[in-house]
């Protein structure tokens, strides 16, 4: 099953179209918004799709071979009183959390910068757009702008900033054929950087596994 994963081909292609703006910096995003996938994995042909209109986003639809997925919690389970016991539990997760590590932080955001190019290269996937957009910060929608240079993007991805309001107003599709060992190798490479690495393997209990994979770290 795992082979299967790996070297039978995801065939996919998402396509979008918008027409949102907002009237103001401080009313929502008004308009109407779709979106469709179509998805095969070897003979498994999987289709879905949802509409986003007047601040509302509509009941998604999925299909599998042709035959609707409905989802919903019909005869589900029923809400549970929380004990005290849960109570001091959740409490002790919560006081046991570290605080996040600059470093981590960092390396994870350098990797997200580089991961758009990676990802298109490796994946010979192949990504268009068209329109303009404009995110609620007009810093944000400038970061964007410097992000899709950076990761290569800017040509492919035909668009105009917005920095007078918030509104994503255009089309776009992603079309591809994607392996599961193409996926494995970025989340890999990822993973050993040393400030990644080091995180998931401290929380392995297991003192000698931990020391023998925090020696192996990259």
């Amino acid at each position: 099953m795992v082979l299967v994963l790996l070297f039978v081909p995801f065939d996919l292609r998402l396509c979008g179209r918008a027409d949102l703006a907002a009237d103001d910096w401080e009313s929502p995003l008004a308009g109407r918004a779709e979106w469709r996938l179509r998805l095969r994995w070897g003979l498994l042909p999987v289709t879905a799709g949802a509409q986003w209109s007047d601040g509302r986003l509509g009941q998604p639809e999925v299909r599998v071979l042709g035959f609707p997925v409905r989802g919903g919690n019909k005869g589900g389970r029923g809400h549970r009183p929380k004990t005290p016991g849960a109570t001091k539990r959740k409490a002790g997760r919560k006081a046991g959390r570290t605080k996040p590590d600059p470093e981590l932080l960092l390396t994870l955001a350098r990797e997200a910068v580089q991961l758009p190019g990676r990802l298109w290269r490796s994946l010979g996937v192949r990504l268009t757009a068209e329109g303009s957009y404009g995110l609620p910060d007009p810093a944000l929608t400038g970061l964007c702008e410097a992000i899709r240079w950076s990761a290569g993007l800017g040509r492919s991805l035909r668009l105009t900033p917005d920095f007078e309001r918030p509104c994503l107003v255009g089309r776009g599709e992603l079309t591809g054929r994607v392996y599961g060992f193409r996926l494995a190798a970025i989340a890999w490479h990822v993973a050993r950087r040393p400030a990644v690495w080091n995180r998931l393997v401290g929380t392995i209990r297991f003192r000698p596994l931990r020391t023998i994979l925090l020696r192996g770290g990259a």
